[in-house]
């Protein structure tokens, strides 16, 4: 037990390192980048076992919730009322372009059908693996291996092609605009909002609710916003430190995933998370043609990637934050409600033939 928290504390502190040092050399995303590069030394150079606490990572998400949710004022939500019809229609087309991709997959990773389209679903892990669990002719290890590894190139591929449509980009005046929370809050109104989404995220966590982590502060905070109208930002210490906590737990993961990504199925994975990210590239840039959205906006909106990580490209290339959080909340209840069931009527009908 000593021995795992002098190795947290080793990594945490090269995290910090590591982060500060792309933080002073203007690196984008310094302290999403920086936790992931110390997991991966302190793993795969240092040779150091660490199980970090998984409380801590989620800490981190919470707040990282809060930051989302602090961004739906009025204004933002009735933009994107405005706005729903593009929300719909990405979300369908990435949901058609993953099944073509997993046609694909299917013959490179040698896999059956059942086990191509639970692995290339983006957008809902837990109920893919779920679903590949309960599907007796589906590959579990297949699935988890895939959908999890997708975060190396969402953390790798996504940042960087979001970075080359940022220039100019101030649809998130309003939000920069608003002030720190230290600044606009008093101390018992931080309690009551910190209270507040600690009973929101038990009862979601009681009816098994996705993404609880960060649906409970945003659903909290939406409410603040349109009944108080006391907007605020995170500290820029207390966001840091949020992205830092968490993206280690991100940076173990994709430590963990090197040494598992091999052969043909290492191929197939490399294969179809490069082609559904630049698929999807290419989807939002033929529908940013007939909508006033920003290019940046409409690709992370659309990026097939956990809103976690996208939300943090979107807070450091200063796009739409509560805009790109409205896709994928509504692509995972449109994942769960209606795609993760038709997938599953289709599969037992497969099974009993």
């Amino acid at each position: 037990m000593w021995i795992l928290r002098r190795n947290n504390l080793i990594l945490f502190i090269t995290a910090v390192v590591m982060s500060l040092i792309l933080h002073f050399a203007h690196i984008l995303l310094p302290f999403m980048f920086g936790p992931i590069i110390a997991a991966i030394l302190v793993v795969k150079v240092f040779k150091l076992k660490v199980q970090w606490p998984f409380w801590l990572s989620q800490i981190g998400l919470i707040l990282l919730g809060v930051q989302i949710g602090s961004t739906f004022t009025k204004k933002v939500i009735n933009d994107i009322k405005n706005d729903w019809l593009t929300i719909v229609v990405v979300t369908i087309l990435l949901i058609l372009l993953s099944l073509l991709i997993a046609y694909f997959f299917k013959k490179i990773a040698q896999v059956n059908t059942e086990t191509a389209i639970l692995s290339v679903i983006p957008g809902a892990l837990s109920q893919m693996l779920i679903m590949a669990e309960e599907n007796k002719r589906a590959n579990i290890l297949v699935v988890s291996l895939t959908q999890t590894s997708r975060v190396i190139f969402v953390v790798v591929l996504v940042p960087f092609i979001s970075y080359f449509f940022s220039s100019g980009d101030t649809s998130n005046q309003t939000v920069s605009k608003a002030p720190p929370l230290t600044e606009a809050l008093n101390i018992s109104q931080i309690l009551f909002l910190a209270i507040t989404i600690g009973i929101v995220y038990f009862i979601m966590a009681k009816i098994h609710f996705p993404t609880k982590q960060l649906l409970a502060p945003i659903a909290v905070l939406v409410v603040w916003n349109l009944s108080t109208h006391a907007t605020f930002t995170l500290d820029n210490g207390i966001l840091a430190s949020a992205q830092l906590i968490y993206m280690i737990r991100i940076g173990l993961q994709i430590a963990k995933l090197l040494g598992d990504l091999k052969g043909r199925l290492a191929i197939a994975i490399i294969y179809q998370n490069v082609l559904l990210i630049i698929s999807a590239f290419l989807m939002v840039f033929i529908v940013h043609l007939f909508t006033h959205s920003s290019m940046n906006e409409l690709f992370l909106g659309g990026a097939p990637g956990g809103m976690s990580q996208i939300v943090l490209v979107a807070i450091a290339t200063g796009a739409d934050v509560a805009m790109i959080s409205s896709f994928h909340i509504f692509r995972i209840f449109f994942i769960l409600f209606l795609v993760a069931p038709i997938i599953g009527f289709f599969m037992k009908r497969s099974i009993k033939k």
